[in-house]
């Protein structure tokens, strides 16, 4: 959801024969103003972290059901969390909040309420005990 992939060598080469309405489409889009999410004004951030989460040397396990991916990390003004798809959250204060926003990546989606955010990204105990495949 959050994630940027790197373009490989292969992927990074332009075709050859390009329609003339793709050759003319600029090389990157800027999301205009008023659609843009001032982050201040949000009362939570979150994101899907699919992989292993290592924090200082240490791959965070789900003290609850034993899981080692599949985590939502949430920043909000009382901290940065990390949530399980039990269900189970926790604080996580090695997760510093500027760490968040430098993997966080930009804004994609805005849920009305933090109910709202656990159920669409999966996270409201509906997955629990399931890893989802790529």
């Amino acid at each position: 959801m959050f994630w940027r992939r790197r373009k490989t060598a292969h992927q990074a080469q332009e075709p050859t024969a390009l329609p003339a309405a793709a050759r003319s489409a600029p090389e990157s889009f800027e999301v205009p103003t008023d659609w843009r999410v001032d982050r201040t004004t949000v009362s939570f951030m979150a994101f899907p972290h699919p992989g292993p989460l290592v924090i200082a040397d240490t791959t965070v396990t789900c003290r609850q059901c034993g899981a080692e991916r599949e985590w939502m990390v949430i920043k909000t003004s009382e901290g940065v969390f990390v949530r399980c798809r039990c269900t189970f959250t926790w604080p996580e204060p090695r997760i510093s909040p500027q760490w968040f926003d430098d993997l966080m990546g930009p804004v994609t989606d805005v849920a009305p309420d933090f109910n709202h955010a656990l159920r669409s990204m999966g996270y409201d105990g509906a997955f629990s005990g399931t890893y989802l495949v790529d």
